[in-house]
């Protein structure tokens, strides 16, 4: 019997989807796993790239006509957040499976919504969270699942950039991404934390948001430039919070685009009563009767991330199996987020009502 090759489109097609998208799906289908059938987005000339450069059959500039004219299988949402709802809602109810950009939405009534879609069209929908698909992280994965850090108590994530304030796209401005660095970089973060920690349920947030450098005539951005009219710029450049979360477990978040500290910040710490892991470098410590211990990592293999998600949900919609990333997951990552944001606005504690 001959392989039945998923139809596959992509929606979007800006920087990520050019970054690190487009090319996967262009050796699954050069491996005969994939027809790329349709390309689409609002800038003809993009979604003309990925058919001359990536080898996308069709170009469009109206998802609902691409939806239209080809049954697909899979549909990979790289739009702008404020896009992610309303077309991975249409993509689930023409049949297509959907894999959608982090974050999964711009907030958790988006996020039911999806997922409810999902169940109802019993199809897939997975965010993009490449983060989980990075050997390193992987390996750490197995060490807690392993139980060798015992009881975990408490985890800590901090991404924080010097000067890296998106000077491309519509990061910037509220309407279109719901905030920024929170939701932008902090996202890939909290849900790799909450997949070391096996996400147990978020309970409560004390958080905070500033806007202290996106918006000034004397930034320095360094090597990322200027690609915005300072006017527009109405989201969060630093964001800090407490979290509460089941099983007397707590989680610290920090995440920024620009702040005068000396060098970027890029670390997830993990305590448990055994032993602890941090990411960077990835490592297990730990103690012995009469020593502290530590076990490092000589070896790991080199993939590249995105495209072992892309690979592994094309897999999943062909082979029936369970997504990585579960959308109830991204959920969570969401109720946590919507949580700072408010608790920052009413300046106080947020309790995080159980979905």
């Amino acid at each position: 019997m001959a392989h039945k090759k998923l139809k596959v489109g992509i929606i979007g097609v800006g920087g990520v989807a050019q970054a690190v998208h487009l090319a996967p799906w262009q050796e699954l289908q050069s491996e005969g796993k994939v027809e790329f059938l349709g390309a689409c987005d609002l800038i003809e000339e993009r979604a003309q790239l990925a058919v001359n450069k990536f080898g996308a059959k069709k170009a469009y500039v109206d998802y609902n006509k691409m939806l239209e004219d080809d049954e697909y299988d899979i549909i990979d949402i790289c739009t702008q957040n404020r896009g992610h709802c309303p077309i991975a809602v249409d993509a689930l109810n023409s049949g297509a499976n959907v894999i959608v950009e982090k974050p999964i939405a711009m907030n958790v009534a988006e996020a039911q919504k999806m997922i409810q879609t999902a169940k109802a069209n019993k199809r897939k929908l997975m965010t993009a969270q490449n983060q989980r698909f990075e050997s390193a992280y992987e390996q750490l994965k197995s060490e807690i699942d392993a139980g060798k850090l015992g009881q975990i108590y408490t985890a800590s994530t901090r991404y924080l950039r010097r000067r890296g304030i998106p000077g491309w796209g519509k990061f910037h401005i509220a309407a279109e991404s719901r905030g920024g660095p929170l939701i932008d970089i902090g996202v890939h973060f909290i849900d790799l934390c909450m997949w070391f920690l096996n996400f147990p349920k978020p309970l409560s947030t004390v958080g905070k948001v500033y806007r202290m450098f996106g918006d000034r005539e004397d930034l320095c951005n360094g090597s990322w430039g200027f690609g915005y009219p300072l006017k527009e710029f109405d989201v969060e450049d630093y964001a800090l919070a407490f979290v509460r979360l089941e099983g007397g477990i707590s989680m610290i978040v920090e995440t920024c685009w620009a702040a005068n500290i000396r060098d970027e910040v890029n670390q997830i710490t993990v305590l448990g009563d055994k032993a602890g892991i941090s990411t960077n470098p990835a490592g297990l410590y730990g103690y012995s009767e009469n020593a502290l211990t530590h076990t490092g990592y000589d070896w790991l293999p080199e993939q590249k991330s995105h495209r072992m998600e892309i690979r592994h949900f094309a897999e999943c919609v062909e082979k029936d199996l369970p997504v990585r990333v579960r959308p109830e997951e991204s959920l969570r990552v969401q109720q946590i987020i919507d949580a700072i944001y408010q608790s920052s606005q009413e300046n106080k504690e947020i309790v995080i009502k159980p979905i």
